[in-house]
C-alpha cells in the first residue's frame, strides 16, 4: 500500500472515529436559545434590540392582540417547548420584584388570574426585596443562602419537572412536579417602576452548551 493509500485510509478511519465520538457526545439538555416574544409582553415592557434584556417603564402603543398578556407585568420567551429537556438561565440582578418560570400556552392573558400550577404557572419570585418563593397554592416561602442574581431554569417535559437552581452557590431552590398536557413558554416579570428610580432589568443570558459523555 502506497503512502496516499494509508492517508486516504487514516482519514477515513478518523472521520468514522469522529463520528462514532460526536453521537456518544451528544448533549443530554437542549441548548434553549430563548429570546423575549414582545408579541406576548404587556404593554408597559420594552426591550433591548436583541430581545433579550426587558425592563418595566412607560405604557406603549401596542396591539391588543389576542396572545398579549394584559392582566400582569409579564411576557413569554420564545421557542415553546412540548418535548424534552431545556435549561435557559435568567439573570435578575438586585431587582426588588420578579417572577421567573414556565407557564402553559393556553393561560389567561386577559383577565387576572393567581400564579400557581392550577392556572398553569410554574414560578418562583421575589417580593419587596427581601423574601423569595415558589408560587404554589398557598405560596410556599423559599430559604436561600446567597442572594441569586442569576437563576437557571431547568424543564424536563417529560416527566413534568421545573427545577430552579441559584447559580450564586448552585443549590436547587425549588422543584415543581406535575403533567404537562400542551405547550410551555418561558414566563418573565421583571419588578415594577419605583418613583425616581431606574427599574431593575430582567436579561436572559447567553447560553452555554453542556456536553454529556455517556
Amino acid at each position: 500500500m502506497c503512502v496516499r493509500d494509508i492517508l486516504i485510509d487514516t482519514a477515513k478511519h478518523l472521520g468514522i472515529l469522529k463520528f462514532q465520538v460526536w453521537k456518544k457526545m451528544r448533549s443530554i439538555v437542549k441548548a434553549a436559545p430563548i429570546t423575549f416574544d414582545p408579541n406576548t409582553a404587556q404593554s408597559n415592557l420594552s426591550f433591548s434590540e436583541e430581545l433579550t434584556r426587558v425592563r418595566y417603564g412607560g405604557r406603549l402603543s401596542v396591539p391588543d392582540n389576542p396572545e398579549r398578556c394584559g392582566n400582569r407585568v409579564c411576557v413569554l420567551g420564545t421557542p415553546g417547548f412540548s418535548a424534552g429537556r431545556h435549561a435557559w438561565t435568567v439573570e435578575v440582578g438586585r431587582g426588588r420584584d420578579w417572577y421567573v418560570g414556565v407557564a402553559r400556552e393556553s393561560v389567561q392573558r386577559k383577565n387576572t388570574v393567581f400564579l400557581d400550577p392550577a392556572e398553569g404557572f410554574w414560578v418562583i419570585g421575589r417580593t419587596n426585596g427581601d423574601s423569595y418563593w415558589a408560587q404554589t397554592p398557598n405560596r410556599t416561602p423559599l430559604t436561600v443562602k446567597q442572594k441569586p442574581e442569576k437563576i437557571t431554569v431547568e424543564l424536563d417535559y417529560s416527566k413534568g419537572k421545573v427545577v430552579f437552581i441559584n447559580t450564586a452557590d448552585m443549590s436547587v431552590m425549588h422543584t415543581f412536579k406535575d403533567k404537562f398536557t400542551e405547550k410551555v413558554f418561558p414566563y418573565f416579570s421583571p419588578g415594577l417602576y419605583e418613583e425616581g428610580r431606574v427599574s431593575t432589568p430582567v436579561t436572559i443570558c447567553a447560553q452555554n452548551i453542556n456536553i454529556s459523555t455517556y
